[in-house]
């Protein structure tokens, strides 16, 4: 019998509302699988998480293949050297928790890495999609939470504290102390899906708050060019799907708040990979 010589990884993006899985060559996506993820409790969690990669691993040892390792996009805050999640605003029970070496015992995996979810779409982007002509990209998504990376020197920047490119965070309400995400919650009350359905049945209130949305992540935008004047950014998420209920107004208060009249050239693009950019750039970071 001849060894498998078929060298696979699996990519997992972890959404506030889903988790999706690739199993992946190196060059393409050979299956994909989507659970939701539970928000009650840890243990529920790591079944569901556990119930998500099987199947791809079931699938590569049919196929008579090698699972390299398993990778991991988390929606929050890291601490690379010790390999914990930090923080994750939307899945708190993920906090402290050092997931990769939690989930090897479970799956019997080896190699399990984890990397910023931002930090993962854009990295896919980059290679395979809509950042591969560039050098200097900020890629922002808009999902349950918003959160951004930035690519930059061929790497993805991480910061100091490997906290860089934090874009949800960046303040848009002075007097209330608000953050973007935060502003956004309040903005969809936690439901933008069923807000944008209001919004194209012509609900001006709806149409109303998208613009306002669109207010606020214009300024936030213009601040990020401000500092890091990237050639493009790139917006992923599943708010992307309803983009033109807002991104339009983005652009023009952008574009009104850049400094640099060089700048205001920037071009802002919706992503090419569609929901398994988070996924597919997990699974690149397994070597």
């Amino acid at each position: 019998m001849t060894k498998p010589n078929k060298n696979y990884s699996i990519g997992v993006d972890i959404g506030g509302t889903k988790m999706s899985a690739v199993l992946f060559d190196g060059q393409k996506v050979l299956a994909d699988y989507v659970l939701a993820t539970p928000k009650d409790d840890l243990e529920h969690f790591m079944i569901m998480l556990k119930a998500l990669i099987e199947p791809l691993q079931e699938k590569a040892r049919v196929s008579g293949a090698v699972i390299k390792g398993i990778s991991l996009g988390i929606p929050g805050m890291l601490d690379y050297k010790e390999s914990k999640i930090v923080e994750a605003p939307n899945l708190p029970f993920l906090n402290g928790l050092k997931l990769p070496e939690n989930l090897a015992a479970k799956l019997g995996v080896e190699q399990i890495k984890m990397d910023n979810d931002v930090n993962c779409f854009l990295r896919a982007e980059i290679k395979f999609g809509a950042g591969r002509k560039y050098k200097n990209v900020f890629g922002i998504t808009v999902g349950t939470g918003i959160g951004g990376a930035w690519w930059h020197n061929n790497e993805i920047y991480q910061g100091a504290h490997g906290g860089a490119a934090e874009a949800g965070w960046l303040i848009v309400d002075f007097k209330e102390g608000m953050a973007l995400e935060q502003a956004y919650h309040k903005l969809t009350q936690n439901s933008p899906a069923a807000l944008a359905d209001e919004a194209y049945r012509g609900d001006v209130l709806a149409q109303k708050v998208y613009d306002e949305f669109g207010h606020y992540l214009g300024i936030s935008l213009a601040n990020i060019v401000n500092i890091l004047d990237p050639e493009i950014i790139i917006v992923g998420g599943g708010v992307v799907e309803s983009s033109d209920l807002f991104l339009s107004r983005t652009k023009k208060i952008m574009r009104q708040y850049i400094k640099s009249p060089e700048a205001k050239v920037v071009k802002i693009v919706k992503g090419k990979l569609g929901s398994n950019a988070g996924a597919i750039g997990a699974a690149m970071l397994i070597s």
